[in-house]
């Protein structure tokens, strides 16, 4: 599943192979007819994306370790490519959660390539099975069609395991689920379990801790009372050091990493304990099972074929696979060119990088030789001269339409709120960017400054490095490396930095580009266009 991050993540998207998959299916049985063509498919796909938040510690299996009433199990999509379920049960691995389709951000129903040859495998080696649904539906009738579906996907195979409703990205401005209401939220997940259940289903929702505590995302009581839950929540000691979340809600399932490792699957699988265990069920009619399904195929036709050489804007990643969960094999910085061989829909290049295949950002690359990273706009002629940096409300301030108290109020903030100044004139008014639209502000009730700053380190007014001291909390556009050093060369990548987590800003330089930020105790530094601050993030997203 895509991992949701105090958005959503997660947002997260599965560890996508070189070679993606696509599974010859001879038979579904299904109420309404899926859309096939893999092309459409992968494009409309919700978990065909860069979005992430909370990143699970990395854990490699050998053998599970089984504890008494619970089961060890995996979740997994054709994101992890063909997978070898007689090494998967040889490691431990007592049940799969497999994804069974989803609707895609076209409105579409899918089913997953290989969810038939999943469930069969799996079936076949022993692995209880369960399923989810990824959902992006927008009202109750759609949610009721994916119940629907799902049964009747489901109902030639012997599904132990709950049928889970999965519901992430709703924080996304270009998700169709943008704009629903918890409530409303809520409803859908509900209608879809209360169909499942009726059908003979265990009914289960998957979320993560910051979504379903104290009822941020979700009328969480609601589900409690009927349903199973499954959260997300990945501690630095996950499963088995750690033997629960620290969710104060009812669980009846864990999912402890997105970073494991195991025998049979290729890249990385999310990692899952269950509170319960089950026997092998029964198919609610077995005359609707679908015929064989054959392993998956290698194919390449995410990509469009390109023959160009193309550079890192700044810098970018190279990873061994289209997701910020591939690992890193090098760092590509501007001035280094690479010839491009693919452009795929995914929003990744594939490249050839010392005879190998890697991945890239598309939209960090550059085939203009001449390529200089964007400057500080040039002063306008509005009378204010240009400035930069994030500044905040000394205690509390009005956002105006214009430079004028009689202007329209847009909106107030306060202390520790943070927005971008863009300029300032001498009749002691800033201009600011707030939420995408221009506004202004008195000059005299600003401040860099954080009435209470979260470290030491911010309170120091005038450090000795050229840098500024700023607060805030920021977050990477789409990811970022954290440095040792404000330098791409001689300095260490001490963390990559992805949407959705977030560092304290303690400090900014404007003519360098750089930022100073505090992560898990240490002083690092990242680009400063590669960061959105916490406000903007959320103003994106549409979180409150």
């Amino acid at each position: 599943m895509r991992k949701i991050r105090l958005y959503t993540a997660v947002i997260l998207a599965l560890a996508l192979v070189v070679t993606l998959c696509s599974c010859k299916k001879k038979a579904e049985t299904t109420n309404s007819v899926p859309q096939t063509s893999a092309s459409a498919n992968d494009e409309a796909d919700p978990e065909n994306t860069e979005k992430s938040g909370e990143q699970g510690t990395e854990i490699e299996i050998k053998k599970a370790v089984i504890k008494e009433g619970c089961a060890n199990g995996i979740d997994v999509s054709k994101w992890q490519g063909k997978i070898n379920w007689k090494a998967v049960k040889a490691a431990g691995i007592d049940f799969a959660i497999i994804r069974i389709g989803f609707r895609g951000e076209n409105g579409n129903i899918y089913k997953d390539d290989c969810a038939d040859y999943n469930i069969q495998q799996a079936e076949k080696n022993g692995v209880l099975v369960g399923v989810y649904f990824f959902s992006t539906a927008v009202n109750t009738a759609e949610a009721e069609e994916e119940a629907k579906w799902t049964v009747n996907a489901v109902s030639g195979y012997p599904i132990s395991y709950p049928v889970v409703y999965d519901c992430e990205g709703f924080l996304n401005s270009e998700s169709r689920m943008y704009g629903v209401t918890n409530a409303a939220r809520t409803d859908n997940a509900a209608a879809f379990l209360k169909y499942v259940t009726e059908s003979g289903y265990e009914g289960m929702l998957y979320s993560a801790k910051s979504e379903l505590e104290n009822s941020k995302y979700w009328d969480t009581p609601r589900i409690e009372g009927s349903f199973k839950i499954w959260v997300a929540r990945y501690p630095a000691a996950p499963y088995p050091e750690t033997d629960h979340p620290d969710y104060t809600g009812d669980y009846d399932m864990w999912q402890y990493t997105d970073n494991g490792s195991i025998n049979g699957v290729s890249g990385k699988v999310d990692l899952n304990i269950s509170y319960f265990t089950r026997n092998k069920a029964e198919a609610k009619n077995a005359k609707a099972r679908p015929q064989s399904a054959a392993a998956p195929e290698e194919r390449d036709s995410l990509y469009t074929a390109a023959n160009d050489e193309v550079t890192a804007k700044i810098e970018v990643n190279l990873r061994d696979s289209a997701t910020t969960k591939g690992n890193i094999i090098d760092t590509l910085k501007n001035g280094t060119f690479l010839k491009r061989t693919g452009i795929g829909s995914n929003g990744w290049s594939r490249l050839n990088y010392n005879g190998k295949t890697v991945y890239a950002i598309t939209s960090y690359l550059t085939a203009d030789k001449n390529y200089s990273a964007p400057s500080v706009s040039s002063e306008p002629s509005d009378g204010f001269k240009a400035a930069d940096g994030q500044v905040t409300a000394k205690e509390e301030t009005n956002l105006r339409a214009e430079p004028s108290t009689a202007a329209q109020l847009v909106a107030t903030i306060k202390n520790g709120e943070f927005v971008t100044r863009t300029g300032e004139n001498p009749n002691g008014w800033t201009r600011l960017l707030y939420n995408g639209q221009t506004v202004y502000a008195k000059t005299s009730l600003l401040t860099t400054e954080v009435k209470k700053p979260q470290s030491s380190e911010v309170q120091s007014s005038a450090p000795s490095d050229g840098f500024t001291a700023a607060g805030g909390r920021f977050t990477a556009k789409e990811e970022t490396n954290l440095r040792t050093a404000p330098k791409t060369e001689g300095s260490s990548v001490v963390y990559t930095l992805k949407r959705g987590e977030f560092a304290e800003r303690i400090g900014y330089n404007s003519q360098s580009g750089w930022t100073k930020l505090l992560y898990n105790g240490q002083t690092v530094y990242a680009i400063t266009s590669y960061l959105i601050t916490e406000e903007d993030y959320n103003t994106v997203s549409g979180t409150e």
